[in-house]
C-alpha cells in the first residue's frame, strides 16, 4: 500500500516499533489500513485510542482566506464519546487530556509534512 517506505501521515510510527522488537521485525505497511493502524497500546492507551478513532475528525476550523484549517478537536464530540464508551472509561480527565494530545500531535505531524 505505501511501497515499503515510511507514510507521510503515519501517526503510529510502525517501523520504529517493529525494529525494537527481539527479534527485529519489518512492519506491515502493506497490509495496514487507515483505521487500524498495527500498534501495540498500553492498556492505559486503549480507551484514549478507541475514542481518538471515533472523534479525530471532528475538528473546529477556521477559514484563512485560502481554506479551512484544522485548529482543534471538538470538545464537545471528545466528552460525549468518553461518556458513552461501552464500559465506562475509568480517568476520564486523563482520557480527554490524552485524546486531545494525541490529535495535536497528529495534526503538527501533518503540516510539518505539507
Amino acid at each position: 500500500m505505501y511501497g515499503g517506505q515510511i507514510p507521510i501521515f503515519c501517526p503510529t510510527g510502525c517501523k520504529e516499533m517493529f525494529g525494537k522488537r527481539n527479534p527485529p521485525q519489518e512492519a506491515p505497511c502493506d497490509t495496514c489500513n487507515d483505521e487500524r493502524k498495527r500498534v501495540e497500546l498500553l492498556q492505559a492507551n486503549e480507551a484514549a485510542a478507541k475514542i481518538f478513532l471515533v472523534v479525530r475528525s471532528q475538528c473546529e476550523t477556521r477559514w484563512n482566506g485560502e481554506q479551512d484549517i484544522e485548529i482543534d478537536l471538538k470538545h464537545v464530540a471528545l466528552w460525549k464519546a468518553i461518556d458513552k464508551f461501552p464500559g465506562g472509561v475509568k480517568n476520564e480527565w486523563e482520557t480527554f487530556q490524552r485524546v486531545l494530545r494525541a490529535w495535536h500531535e497528529a495534526m503538527k505531524i501533518k503540516r510539518d509534512s505539507e
